[in-house]
């Protein structure tokens, strides 16, 4: 908890609202303070604003391009020359500056697109926003200082903190002139060759983060090695090489502006998610395909990341947060109908009779009753005439075995829409630059170092993981379910651009076709 959030708890327990022997994550939850935005008037909160100044205000909006919003929309051009031409006693100008300020407090830290009209793989509601009483309090908290509030009001998540970073070198490199448009190439580009417009080639990988020293006209390695990360980020297999007009070019050729949007578009997302993360959690970008879990409950720091397998743009993993409760070993894997009724029964049609129980033996498919109380003989359904709307009773399920779809680790999460992190049968997709492959869930290249590490402490450590998960050949009758002592917070998000530890922005594509609709939902697009 930073010294902020601290200074408030404390506040709260003297005031007699908060009990001192609950955990900052149980306040956030439960904070009686945070009621329905609906209830109030502009007018409850903006009274909250009168030991403000004007000129604190216009400063704090005009800078509020760092949180990702526009700072045109909050201190408009007409506030600013009544400003200029009247100082800050100009005639209603406090007024107007106390209400676009509350829009900024509001949008800052719930956000103004509301996650429900962004369709079914959005799984969040918009946040309420605080109540005057909680919001006079953070105010006393941060002594009146209108920047001071804002920032505290942001997330403090780390992906968000990571935006928050990549916005503050690209935006200014739009009006600085630092970005500039890069010159067409008339041949590919290709290690050691000559061009004058390497040169702004260089400053634009630089501006990015990527390590260049020599800003010459030759394209070098340092050059090369940076056009191979930005195609491995925009999923395909690098070539290191610049074609005019090439996927790559095409990457190069975005405009500072629609960059800034995209980030943009991002940071809006990461306001759908708490405002800050426990101290143990798990987050996966399912726009750059991959997992990351950090626990500082640990006295030294413990981190660890590895690649993903999530949904592919027709079977989109969905955005949401959710907690992880139990690891499962040699898990069956039930066929969601989804995919049961779009792929496994057309499968089975093209199947002559006879070669029916042949199939499903081959794959040690099942064939249950939802209720799973009785199992059914393959040949006596008559799948070329199968209705889903008349055998919604029939279930497939997969036993155990190297060759099961969720591999032979599943990870239990708590949500209704069947999605979970699992290891997976086609471990060969992981070296793939393209790994938006799955059905929605979450596959992991490393499952059983990430199943030791949350079942540390316990008598299933990694000799006694490994002696129980099947062999090769070997097909299991029964899973092993281990309930996790505590869970595990669970976020999952299509997060396109980001500032990561090496001090790189990377950007790759919007596959899900989100940032357009984020953006159109804001009510203060750049």
């Amino acid at each position: 908890m930073n010294i902020f959030w601290k200074r408030i708890l404390v506040l709260l327990v003297a005031f007699g609202f908060y009990s001192a022997d609950k955990s900052y994550a149980q306040f956030e939850a439960q904070n009686p303070f945070l009621e329905m935005e609906r209830q109030f008037t502009p007018g409850d909160y903006t009274r909250l604003f009168s030991n403000m100044s004007v000129d604190d205000m216009r400063a704090t909006m005009l800078k509020s391009w760092v949180h990702g919003v526009n700072p045109v929309y909050y201190w408009r051009p007409d506030m600013e020359k009544a400003f200029q031409e009247g100082g800050a006693t100009s005639p209603g100008l406090k007024a107007k500056a106390d209400e676009n300020y509350l829009k900024l407090l509001q949008d800052i830290s719930i956000g103004s697109a509301n996650p429900v009209m962004m369709g079914t793989d959005v799984k969040f509601v918009q946040k309420k926003f605080l109540s005057p009483k909680y919001l006079q309090m953070l105010i006393s908290s941060s002594g009146s200082r209108p920047d001071l509030l804002v920032d505290n009001l942001a997330p403090q998540n780390p992906p968000y903190n990571a935006l928050k970073a990549a916005i503050a070198k690209v935006y200014p490199a739009c009006g600085d002139g630092t970005w500039t448009p890069l010159k067409p190439f008339k041949k590919p580009l290709k290690l050691g060759m000559k061009n004058p417009g390497v040169i702004d080639l260089k400053k634009r990988l630089s501006l990015l983060g990527y390590p260049i020293v020599n800003f010459d006209e030759t394209f070098d390695r340092e050059a090369q090695l940076a056009v191979n990360d930005i195609q491995w980020n925009l999923h395909w297999k690098p070539d290191g090489i610049l074609s005019p007009g090439g996927r790559t070019w095409n990457f190069l050729s975005v405009s500072c502006k629609d960059r800034t949007r995209q980030i943009q578009a991002d940071m809006e997302k990461m306001r759908w998610f708490p405002q800050t993360f426990p101290e143990r959690y798990i987050f996966v970008n399912t726009a750059m395909t991959y997992f990351g879990m950090i626990d500082k409950t640990q006295p030294e720091r413990f981190t660890i990341a590895f690649k993903t397998i999530n949904g592919r743009p027709e079977r989109k993993t969905p955005t949401m947060a959710d907690s992880l409760v139990r690891v499962i070993l040699n898990p069956f894997w039930i066929v969601p109908p989804t995919i049961f009724i779009q792929d496994k029964v057309e499968d089975i049609k093209k199947l002559n009779y006879w070669e029916i129980n042949a199939y499903f033996d081959s794959h040690n498919y099942e064939v249950w009753n939802k209720e799973f109380t009785r199992r059914l003989d393959p040949a006596s359904i008559n799948w070329w005439a199968y209705d889903s709307t008349q055998d919604a009773d029939i279930y497939i399920r997969q036993k155990p075995h190297l060759g099961n779809a969720l591999g032979i680790v599943k990870f239990e999460l708590t949500n209704s829409f069947a999605i979970y992190l699992h290891d997976t049968n086609q471990r060969e997709l992981f070296v793939e630059a393209n790994r938006q492959l799955s059905s929605g869930c979450v596959r992991l290249e490393k499952p059983l170092d990430l199943a030791e590490y949350l079942l540390r402490g316990t008598p299933w450590d990694r000799q006694a993981i490994e002696n129980t998960i099947a062999k090769p050949g070997q097909v299991m009758t029964k899973d092993t379910k281990i309930p996790l002592k505590e869970p595990v917070a669970v976020y999952i998000g299509f997060i396109t651009s980001q500032m990561f530890s090496d001090k790189v922005i990377r950007f790759t594509t919007d596959s899900y076709n989100q940032n357009a609709k984020v953006l159109s939902l804001m009510r203060a697009p750049f």
